[in-house]
Formats: C-alpha cells, structure tokens, sequence
C-alpha cells in the first residue's frame, strides 16, 4: 500500500486507504488501512455502493481525503 503524507500548516495528514474486498448488491465490503500513533490497523468496513464517485470493482483502490473540515471519498490511490 502507498502511504501519502500531507503537510497541512503544523499538521501531517495521511489519507485512510481501503481496498474493495467484495460487492453484495448495493453494500461494499473493504479493508482500511488507519494510521494512528504510528500504527496501521486494518479494520473491514461496509459502505453503500451509492457513496462512491466512480465505478467499483473487487480489488479496487480508494482512499479518504479531509479538505476543509470535509471527508471526501475518491477513487483510485492518492497521488503522490
């Protein structure tokens, strides 16, 4: 997994990256990855297939990204 670190002004922001496990009808089922304290847990979540912005597949990237106080779903890994 990449790992993508964030300056923003004093504090460093890593993105929570997830990888589509399986799709059982409209719920996605994935593993994410969260840094905490300089520790990565790998946690499986359900989401509603409708959040996502693009077309998913098992297997596939997404990540979280915090822009102005917003959570973001994108797809694909964060850019580098």
């Amino acid at each position: 997994m990449i790992f993508m670190l964030l300056n923003v002004g004093s504090h460093i922001v890593q993105p929570t990256i997830g990888v589509v496990d399986q799709i059982e009808g409209n719920i996605v089922v994935a593993e994410i990855i969260e840094v905490a304290d300089d520790r990565h847990t790998v946690k499986e979540i359900e989401l509603p297939i409708e959040i996502f912005p693009c077309e998913i597949e098992e297997g596939g990237m997404f990540y979280f990204e915090y822009v102005d106080g917003v959570t973001e779903l994108r797809c694909g890994e964060p850019p580098v």
